[in-house]
Formats: structure tokens, sequence, C-alpha cells
């Protein structure tokens, strides 16, 4: 009677289980909590990509020290991610709770697209173990008892983008309670709109007018520095306006939004500035005395940072002429 009590709780709608978490996090109204459990780590970002594993993980898939999660195993998706890892409850088995957890979802809609126990999960179960963990960048804190682990992957299919849920339940150690990490991935294509291409001309006109311009054509991964691959077209044009302009030099400013510390936003606007700074004279000859990197983290928004859209506007390099 006491597992029925359990599970009926867990069966509750999910509106009525998003309850408040030490450190004042919330559970996914998708997703829920098994009740008793408590949440140790809530981690969201608004765009991310990752895969999830939907086939047993074998050592065979990893090539040359590569990642575990390749197309053979898993489903690669983006959109909106929250990692979620929650601790016991007492005496109850990863393989109790990854089963409840699927019950209910699959209850509100979800249709499970893979799950597992321990070897099953493909070779000795490390691998598994070591894909999901792997899966974002952002500190699982799990214990690696891969032995008693148990794993599902859930998706829910809707017209405004499908939800992945990746469910790991490991075993505590010892008298510790086991330990469960959850990934949810609210898929949506990347916002677009900001990344608005601003050639030499325009770069010229902007400055000659207001002294700056925005860019949103470099684009960097989450809490990275390096400018993305895909940042060079909008550099090339950074490179043209200095050169058309050999006695002007500029301030690469970089501006996050308030997600995060603002200690660490400083330091991660300033770092990404000098790291354009360095590709502009690395890659394209600009002189570094002309260059000058700062950081202004999240203290000069242009748009609200309650919003996806607002955050994205947010996020941004400028050019400043001194």
């Amino acid at each position: 009677m006491r597992w029925l009590a359990v599970f009926l709780l867990l069966a509750m709608p999910a509106a009525a289980q998003q309850r408040p978490a030490p450190g004042g996090g919330a559970d996914h109204p998708l997703v829920g909590r098994y009740d008793g459990s408590v949440q140790r780590l809530r981690e969201q970002r608004d765009y991310a990509e990752m895969r999830v594993v939907t086939a047993p993980v074998l050592g065979a898939h990893r090539v040359g020290g590569g990642p575990r999660a390749v197309e053979a195993n898993s489903t690669a998706v983006a959109g909106r991610t929250l990692r979620l890892r929650y601790e016991g409850p007492a005496g109850r088995s990863p393989l109790e709770l990854v089963r409840n957890w699927q019950q209910r979802m699959e209850r509100d809609g979800f249709r499970t697209v893979f799950a597992c126990e321990a070897r099953a999960c493909g070779g000795t179960g490390s691998d598994l173990w070591f894909a999901v963990t792997e899966g974002l960048p952002i500190n699982a804190g799990l214990p690696s008892n891969w032995d008693g682990q148990a794993f599902a992957a859930l998706r829910l299919e809707r017209p405004q983008g499908d939800v992945w849920v990746s469910i790991l339940s490991v075993p505590g150690g010892g008298n510790r309670p086991p330990m469960t990490l959850i990934d949810v991935v609210e898929t949506r294509p990347m916002e677009t709109d900001r990344i608005v291409f601003v050639d030499a001309a325009a770069m010229e006109r902007a400055i000659s007018t207001t002294g700056r311009v925005a860019l949103y054509g470099i684009r960097f991964d989450t809490d990275r520095a390096e400018p993305r691959p895909e940042s060079r077209a909008t550099l090339e044009e950074i490179a043209k306006y200095l050169r058309a302009n050999p006695t002007v030099s500029v301030i690469v400013t970089g501006h996050t939004d308030s997600q995060g510390a603002f200690d660490y936003n400083v330091d991660l606007s300033r770092r990404r500035a000098s790291a354009v700074a360095t590709a502009l004279t690395r890659d394209f000859g600009i002189a570094a005395l002309r260059l000058t990197a700062f950081g202004a983290g999240m203290a000069a928004p242009t748009a609200a940072n309650d919003s996806d859209q607002g955050r994205g506007q947010n996020r941004r390099v400028e050019i400043v002429r001194r």
C-alpha cells in the first residue's frame, strides 16, 4: 500500500507537482518529482544542443576517444534545456524510480523511446552513464554506480515543438539514497532573428552616426569564449571596416544577458571580447594596438531579460569607436 501511495502522488497532474525546491528552484511541470526526493541541481539554458540516448551505448561506437553518444545510439535535439538532479528517497531502487516517472509521463502523452537497466544499457553500462552525463556542459554530480542504473528516454510530440526527457537513476552507494539525473529539452529552432549580418558599409554608417554598432553575427557556445566558425563572415566585415579606416581604433565590447552571477558574466564577456580582438589580429592582420577588449557583462542591456527574445538581444558584441 505504501508503494501505491507513492505512485499515486507521482501520478498527480503535472501542475500540482511544480513545487519549490532547495535554493528556490522548481520541478519541470511536465516531469514532476518522485515523492520524498530532494532537488540538488537545477541548471537551465535558453538554447543548447545535445544527443538523447535512444539505443544501447556500446564502447565500439566511440572512435578515437570521441563522444559516446553518436548517430547510431542517440537523437540530436536542440532547444531550451533543463538539467535536474534529485536525491532519494531512501529505500527506493533506481528501476522503481525510473519506471514510476515513465508511467506518469506516458499517462500524460509521452512515449518511451528507449529504456534499459544495468548492463542491458550496453556493454558494461559505463558508456551509457558517460553518454548521458556528458550530454550537456553542466556537471551532473551523479555517482558512477552504473551496475545498478536504470534509464529511460521519452518524447512528447506537440505542435509548438517536441519535448524530450532523459532519466538516469543510479544507486547512491553505501547508505546514501539513489540519485536521479533528468534532462529536459523543449525543442525549437534557434533564434535567428538576432543573427543580423552587418557589412562593413553598414558598420561605418552606424559608427559615424552613433559611435558604435551592435553585432549579432558573432556567435559563441554557452559559457564559451571562442567565436563559433559561423562568426567568420562578421569578423571579415569588421576587418574590412578597420582597413578602410586606418586611423580608427575601437573598443571590442562583449555583452551578456542576466543569467548567472554578475562577476561571472563580466569575466565571460571580457574573454569573448578578447577572443574577438585576438581573431581580428591573428586571422585578419589588424594591429593589436587598434583593438581594446572590454567586458560589460549584463550591465548594458538593450531589452528586458525576462524573455528569450530579450535575452537574445542582449547577447551581442559591440564595436565602439575610441
